[in-house]
């Protein structure tokens, strides 16, 4: 059995659509795949139903088992939303979560919120749950002004953490790229080893055939 920590250098880069093309890449190579998401704040109320926001981002392509361990309404960190939901948090919830969940499938994708040292829950940071749940991560990032550093301090943190990177994907990669964004990995590998998964290019109108097809030559 197998699993991956999605996590990034910053929010909005895409990381959702990272875990989803991940998700959608395996279950089309014959893999029963699962999404988990331990903390998932940002719920929203549609036909009288909390939908979690992620989880319905995924059904959009595919039916792919999805799970979440808890569910707050507030759009900021999963710290802030169980204070504001007033959820005292238990990871041994999530991790009995994962391990019920996992039981069935080949491949689990594990999606966290923010970067590493966002505040997953009280006195816990993401760097915490990674820890606490014995995963591996890939870190996304794209490649626009400012993420180099982003990127770097996330490396540094996951190493100073004892966190194991699998890998980079850089995402919503540009058709017509900068100066700055085209000498973005040559810069990049002055300063790391780490190995890059994938390149993901900028998806106007996704389906699940052309994600399939970007996602196609990432090896975990």
């Amino acid at each position: 059995m197998k699993s991956i920590f999605v996590t990034g250098c910053d929010t909005d880069i895409g990381k959702t659509f990272i875990s989803i093309g991940l998700c959608l890449k395996f279950e089309a190579e014959g893999y029963k795949t699962g999404y988990f998401k331990p903390f998932q704040s940002g719920a929203y109320v549609k036909n009288n139903e909390l939908v979690a926001p992620d989880l319905y981002e995924l059904k959009k392509y595919s039916n792919i088992p999805a799970k979440y361990s808890y569910l707050f309404k507030g759009e900021v960190s999963p710290h802030l939303a169980s204070i504001i939901d007033n959820v005292e948090v238990d990871i041994e919830k999530v991790k009995n979560d994962l391990k019920e969940f996992q039981k069935n499938l080949d491949f689990t994708v594990i999606e966290g919120a923010g970067g590493l040292y966002c505040p997953a829950y009280k006195g816990k940071l993401f760097s915490d749950v990674i820890k606490e749940l014995n995963q591996e991560a890939v870190i996304v990032s794209t490649v626009d002004l400012g993420k180099l550093n982003h990127l770097l301090m996330t490396l540094e943190c996951a190493k100073l953490n004892n966190i194991k990177v699998k890998g980079i994907i850089l995402n919503k990669f540009p058709h017509n790229p900068t100066l700055s964004e085209n000498n973005f990995i040559k810069e990049l590998k002055l300063f790391t080893d780490t190995k890059i998964l994938g390149i993901i290019p900028k998806t106007e109108n996704p389906t699940k055939e052309n994600i399939i097809k970007a996602f196609k030559d990432i090896n975990l």
